[in-house]
């Protein structure tokens, strides 16, 4: 079982059950136990039907089950609906025993042919609302495609190892633009055959000067979609299966700079192939040896290498950046560049220090050069700033993740820092100067039947801080504006959205 962030309480509870389809037990299928924060805990059914998730977190529960792609039983939220906030809810306060009886789908079999290979095509099958269902097609080009919701809309996509992502269209031909893609009715099971369109050839050759470079890592994009390759001994790359259009393609290779075709750092010249079906054989690159930066990130105090960040480069137009982290001596080395100027970002935040360009003394961002074929090394110090935790509660006691935590500061309103609440209700904002800050919480429940929170006045942060900061969040269950402990307390239902409603005859609302 796969744990992805749930919060694990002490009286933590067990969620059983089975999974059928028309009496049958469905095994292989993907069982997910969402909490009311969309975090979720993983399993799948064994050969019974049977699963089994422990630990439960102490909070109001959904169930999805995902079937497997060789079965026609509809993946649904519990009981059986395809909207998650339709789900039927059950709190985790309980062991609970689930029988889920999935209800049966419709199949679609789809039969292709293409001028190219049809390997390791993926069929999607899209609805207007719910889960998407697929199939991969096999030695004859079908693939079965089972779970559909009857009585529901669906767009039908395609992609390979050498066709192009496309949609069907009218009359079972297709388009390479989605907004053009055919709503297809799922009402009952039927089977058709659509030909595909098999899209544009690009080659080419990568070298520097007369020498070829083998063993290149290529990418060639076209109409938004990317294929990726490798030059073989003689610096020559092939790529089949982009859709028509303006066409480029960039390369990578130990010792060489980064380029673009022709010979650019830099995406400037795209080659128009624009009918379906062409082949260009010249989209050549041609790479210079590569030169280097090493950028060495100081603590401006105590010149201690800071471990841990990162550093961003980008060119004098940003409109290519290449980044690394640094190692123990706090230094990132970026290959594979061509001279220029570059401006670098550093990302030391969560270090202790603060993410920005790294400036000069009028606050502009300060330009590093690099000459052809060479390695250029430098020093940047920054200077050590603050954190703040804030760990945000309901009134029960309980953590609250997914509470946006907004820090501004009062020194300059263009400033602020700003996290979610993680599985303990604890936000912590990094790179913070010394002074008071503003705090702001927001949290918007995912559905109209989720538990909602009354946010009160909040305190000023203080920075550096002399203790954490412990908010505490009304819980209210029903998201009417009135709080659970209040609700309960004079006899209202937590549970109902009762605050227009007038209990005991005041004329005032509850």
């Amino acid at each position: 079982m796969i744990v992805l962030g749930m919060v694990v309480s002490a009286w933590a509870s067990t969620v059983s059950g089975t999974v059928t389809n028309d009496d049958q037990s469905v095994s292989g299928a993907a069982v997910y136990l969402f909490d009311s924060s969309q975090q979720y805990l993983e399993t799948t059914t064994n050969g019974d039907g049977w699963f089994q998730i422990n630990n439960a977190p102490n909070d109001w529960l959904r169930i999805l089950v995902v079937t497997p792609v060789n079965s026609n039983a509809i993946p649904s939220y519990y009981p059986n609906t395809q909207d998650y906030c339709s789900a039927e809810r059950f709190h985790g306060s309980n062991d609970h025993s689930i029988e889920i009886n999935l209800h049966t789908g419709v199949t679609h079999t789809i039969s292709l042919t293409a001028d190219n290979e049809l390997s390791n095509v993926l069929i999607l099958a899209k609805p207007d609302g719910g889960l998407t269902r697929g199939g991969w097609v096999d030695e004859t080009g079908t693939a079965w495609i089972g779970g559909l919701t009857p009585n529901t809309t669906v767009t039908i996509s395609m992609e390979g190892d050498q066709i192009p992502e496309q949609w069907l269209a009218s009359n079972n031909t297709t388009t390479y633009e989605a907004e053009n893609a055919q709503a297809l009715n799922v009402v009952e099971n039927q089977e058709m055959e659509i030909e595909v369109l098999s899209g544009i050839t690009v080659s080419g050759l990568v070298h520097h000067g007369s020498n070829p470079i083998a063993e290149a890592s290529v990418s060639v994009y076209s109409n938004s979609q990317i294929r990726n390759t490798t030059t073989d001994d003689d610096g020559l790359y092939t790529v089949v299966g982009l859709p028509p259009g303006e066409v480029l393609s960039w390369m990578s290779a130990d010792g060489y700079g980064n380029t673009y075709s022709p010979n650019d750092d830099r995406p400037t010249s795209f080659l128009p192939i624009l009918s379906e079906g062409d082949t260009y054989d010249l989209l050549d690159i041609e790479a210079p040896l590569e030169s280097s930066i090493s950028i060495t990130l100081l603590d401006a105090t105590t010149n201690v290498p800071i471990e841990g960040a990162s550093v961003l480069l980008y060119n004098d137009t940003s409109t290519v950046g290449r980044g690394e982290p640094v190692d123990a001596n706090g230094t990132a080395t970026i290959r594979g560049l061509h001279a220029g100027r570059y401006k670098v970002y550093t990302y030391a935040k969560n270090d202790g220090y603060s993410n920005g360009y790294v400036t000069d003394e009028y606050g502009e961002a300060l330009w590093f050069e690099v000459d052809e074929e060479s390695t250029a090394e430098f020093a940047v110090y920054l200077e050590s700033k603050d954190d703040a935790l804030i760990e945000i509660m309901d009134d029960y006691g309980t953590p609250i993740s997914g509470v946006l935590t907004l820090l501004t500061s009062n020194a300059d309103d263009h400033i602020f820092e700003r996290d979610y609440s993680d599985s303990d209700g604890m936000s912590l904002l990094f790179g913070l100067d010394s002074g008071t800050w503003t705090l702001s919480l927001s949290f918007d429940p995912i559905c109209e039947n989720d538990v909602g929170y009354i946010i009160g006045d909040l305190p000023e942060i203080t920075v550096p801080q002399q203790h954490i900061e412990k908010i505490i969040l009304l819980r209210d269950d029903d998201q009417d504006g009135m709080s659970t402990k209040w609700e309960i307390e004079w006899g209202l239902d937590p549970f109902r959205n009762d605050a227009t409603e007038d209990a005991d005859s005041d004329g005032t609302s509850n």
